[in-house]
C-alpha cells in the first residue's frame, strides 16, 4: 500500500498531516504501540531533516507498505551552488553548518555538498568536502547521481580506525538504532531519502 502523498514545508507546515498518515498506516499494519511509536519517530525524523532548510523548502513525504515492511519517503527539489551555500554559511557565526552536528545531520551536509553543480571545480572541492561519508562503495555514481546507504556505511566506519566520532553518531542516532536501512538517492538537485523499518 502507498499511501497519499502529503506536500510538506520546512517551516512545519503539513507536518500534522504526515504523522496522521504515520499513525494510520501503523494501524492499517496492525502495529502494537511500540513499533507504532517507532514508526512515528521515524517520521519525526524525516520530517526534521527537511526543517534544517530555508522555511520555503518544500518536499513530499509518504508511506509505503509491503508484508510488514514500511518505507518512509522524502522526495525534494534542493537548488545549490557553491555562491548560496557561502552565503548560507556566512550567516552562522562560527562560518560551519551548524545543522551537521549527528547521523542525520550528516546526511543533510552531504545532500547539500552532492545537490552542488556539476562542474570541475565544484566537483573536486565536493569530493574533498564529502570525508568519511564516501567510506566503500556506499556512494555510487549513477547517471549523474549518487545513492548511499547506511548499511554499507556502518560496515565501512567499524572497518576504519579514523572513524571514532562517525561511530559514535551511529550508536547515539535514533534513525541508525532503529530503521534497517536509510538510503539516499540525488540526481542533480533531486533527493529522495528513504527510511525502511520491518515491522512483521
Amino acid at each position: 500500500m502507498k499511501t497519499e502523498i502529503i506536500k510538506i514545508t520546512a517551516n512545519g507546515s503539513g507536518n500534522d498531516l504526515a504523522l496522521d498518515i504515520t499513525r494510520r498506516t501503523a494501524a492499517y499494519c496492525d502495529m502494537d504501540r511500540k513499533q507504532a511509536l517507532r514508526l512515528r519517530l521515524l517520521s519525526e525524523e524525516i520530517l526534521g531533516f527537511l526543517s534544517s532548510f530555508e522555511e520555503a523548502q518544500t518536499g513530499d513525504f509518504w508511506l509505503e507498505t509491503v508484508e510488514g515492511n514500511v518505507e518512509i519517503h522524502l522526495a525534494t527539489d534542493i537548488p545549490m551552488d557553491l555562491q548560496t551555500r557561502r552565503e548560507l554559511l556566512a550567516v552562522s557565526s562560527s562560518g560551519k553548518n551548524s545543522a551537521a552536528t549527528g547521523f542525520m545531520g550528516m546526511i543533510r551536509e552531504m545532500v547539500d555538498k552532492l545537490t552542488l553543480p556539476d562542474d570541475p571545480e565544484t566537483k573536486a572541492q565536493t569530493d574533498q568536502m564529502l570525508g568519511l561519508m564516501q567510506l566503500g562503495a556506499h556512494m555510487n555514481n549513477y547517471a549523474g547521481g549518487y545513492t548511499w546507504a547506511m548499511s554499507t556505511y556502518q560496515q565501512d566506519v567499524d572497518a576504519a580506525p579514523e572513524a571514532a566520532a562517525e561511530k559514535d553518531d551511529l550508536e547515539k542516532s535514533i534513525v541508525a538504532n532503529i530503521a534497517d536501512e536509510v538510503k539516499v538517492n540525488i540526481v542533480k538537485s533531486n533527493v529522495e531519502i528513504v527510511i525502511s523499518k520491518a515491522f512483521s
